[in-house]
């Protein structure tokens, strides 16, 4: 069963719930990189997200192997409920501070000089969703990262291999991997933000959608308008015999017939003969 939406499909945000927004991001700086370990041994990159839209936070960094072209994509967060003041309801919260969990300074791997991971340490009844990778010994700003409440995350494991050891079952303790929902499929609630992790993900947590509506979904027009703009032309030879339905259904759910050279004409396959040159049928919706 389809479930429309309410017309903010292609607004370039989805609501999770409760005012609680997430937007797309495509543009990075890169932060660090190494070149060895992990797939096809060529290390990885590592990232931040840049152009953040208005009263957007960050949620971690952005981590993908060297071995594929950069294909970025990150999701960040802001609490657009004007109703949430007061700390404990707010969606989006500071850490309280950093613990940091790893550095690079003693690995020896080729690498763009030291790296250090940080773990953001969240307020009481809040979740970590990734980890900040800097280039300095000196713990991040408090305010460069959100951590999100509770009831808006799901539990995580590891996904992809991305770094570190020599392959995705290394015991190796620098190993990163991509971050995904442990509950999948079409009617989990878990929501990737495009984070990373090191091997153990029991500190960080996913998004969860708690908007069961999907809002997000394209409404009755602008699916009509997406057919409109999208549907495939359907040519059909002459002489076929067999079409994927019946020449009544085509007509009856808005198909139109043309000719090259031509504007829509008249339909002549309702008497079943056919014009000499191939007509292309094409949805309306």
């Amino acid at each position: 069963m389809f479930v429309a939406g309410d017309g903010s499909f292609g607004s370039g945000y989805i609501d999770l719930g409760e005012g609680f927004q997430v937007a797309q991001i495509t543009t990075f700086k890169k932060i660090w990189s190494s070149y060895e370990g992990g797939p096809n041994n060529l290390g990885a990159s590592f990232y931040e997200p840049t152009l953040l839209p208005d009263s957007f936070f960050l949620l971690g960094s952005y981590a993908q192997p060297n071995n594929q072209q950069f294909f970025g994509f990150f999701l960040v967060g802001k609490d657009n409920n004007l109703n949430n003041t007061s700390s404990g309801t707010r969606i989006l919260e500071p850490p309280i501070d950093y613990t940091l969990i790893y550095t690079t300074e003693y690995l020896d791997i080729n690498q763009d000089g030291p790296a250090y991971v940080w773990l953001p340490i969240p307020p009481d009844n809040y979740k970590a969703l990734g980890y900040i990778l800097t280039t300095t010994n000196q713990k991040p700003p408090l305010d460069k990262v959100r951590c999100v409440r509770s009831d808006f995350t799901e539990k995580c494991e590891n996904d992809k291999w991305i770094c570190g050891g020599t392959s995705e079952e290394s015991e190796s303790e620098y190993i990163v991997y991509s971050i995904s929902p442990i509950n999948r499929g079409t009617k989990a609630l878990g929501v990737t933000a495009g984070t990373f992790f090191f091997q153990d993900s029991s500190s960080l947590s996913c998004l969860k959608n708690t908007f069961s509506p999907l809002s997000s979904m394209a409404n009755l027009s602008q699916i009509q308008a997406l057919v409109q703009t999208c549907s495939p032309f359907i040519y059909f030879h002459p002489n076929e015999l067999y079409l994927p339905s019946s020449v009544n259904w085509f007509f009856s759910n808005g198909a139109l017939l043309y000719q090259q050279g031509k504007n829509r004409i008249e339909s002549n396959l309702m008497a079943r003969t056919f014009p000499k040159e191939v007509p292309m049928m094409k949805p309306t919706g």
